[in-house]
């Protein structure tokens, strides 16, 4: 399924894309029938919700995106009232596809599967496990102890709201500094790609890189075939991790966990900087 998942992400950006183009090189010889504005209005919000998330603004969207729901309807409705489409259906097909695409792409590409995953359910001790630094050594997860930390597992360079979830937290480093919390991002992909996007911040965050999903399986937060497909072909694996979010304190008990079911919408960060200012200074071990 998530192969699946992997090759629909990137033939539904290369549909939208072609329509977009398309529709722009017909309206340059002649005026655009009702089935092609169609097309336009159905193309042009599902790729304006990639430049977003592309343009690092936030890291969530709504869990359901109405407004881009509602005008997908719009550009459906124009599609199958084209007085014009016996003597062209391309409008039909093309409007269609991109319809259903996006529908697809919230209510099934973006959701992760129901996760209640017990081993990262506030109060329990996190599970031992291996991981390595940037410069090569083994960093074991009992060094956390005696500091908090907020553990961000993340997928990857390549993905647009994991970014922009590293620039919120880098952003709030002040606060979290301030409450005693140390930023450990984690990532399975190729060390060379946590090294590269180390580079980019200037605060003192420390990236770790879960070598061959040691962390990943101890924690049950594998997203198997999770990378779109065709990206492995730039130095990146097929599998990834399940975005995570954990706090926990000096004792290694977990005092906030974000298992999020669907990849668009992640915590903001006054939600886990509140528990810290609530939980960490009276946790018990």
């Amino acid at each position: 399924m998530n192969k699946a998942k992997s090759i629909f992400i990137v033939l539904f950006l290369i549909l939208i894309n072609l329509s977009l183009l398309h529709v722009a090189t017909l309206s340059w010889h002649s005026p655009l029938g009702a089935g092609w504005v169609g097309v336009f209005v159905l193309a042009l919000p599902n790729f304006y919700l990639f430049v977003w998330m592309f343009m690092g603004r936030r890291a969530r969207t709504s869990r359901n995106l109405h407004l881009l729901m509602a005008t997908n309807l719009m550009g459906i409705a124009l599609v199958l009232t084209d007085p014009g489409m016996e003597a062209d259906p391309w409008p039909l097909v093309i409007g269609n596809l991109i319809f259903f695409g996006s529908i697809a792409y919230v209510f099934w590409y973006s959701h992760l599967g129901e996760r209640n995953n017990a081993l990262l359910n506030e109060g329990e001790k996190l599970a031992a496990f291996d991981l390595k630094t940037l410069d090569g050594d083994v960093f074991s997860s009992e060094q956390f102890k005696g500091s908090a930390w907020l553990l961000i597992f993340y997928r990857g360079n390549w993905c647009p709201l994991c970014m922009t979830q590293i620039r919120e937290v880098a952003g709030r480093y002040i606060d979290l500094d301030r409450l005693g919390v140390k930023v450990a991002l984690i990532s399975p992909q190729p060390e060379v790609k946590t090294q590269e996007l180390a580079k980019r911040f200037n605060v003192p965050m420390t990236f770790f890189v879960d070598a061959e999903f040691k962390a990943s399986k101890k924690l049950n937060i594998v997203g198997e075939s999770g990378v779109p497909f065709g990206l492995k072909w730039f130095g990146h694996g097929e599998d990834t991790v399940l975005p995570t979010v954990l706090l926990i304190n000096q004792h290694g008990r977990i005092v906030y966990s974000d298992q999020t079911s669907n990849y668009r919408v992640r915590p903001e960060p006054d939600q886990f900087l509140e528990v810290a200012r609530q939980k960490l200074r009276g946790a018990e071990g």
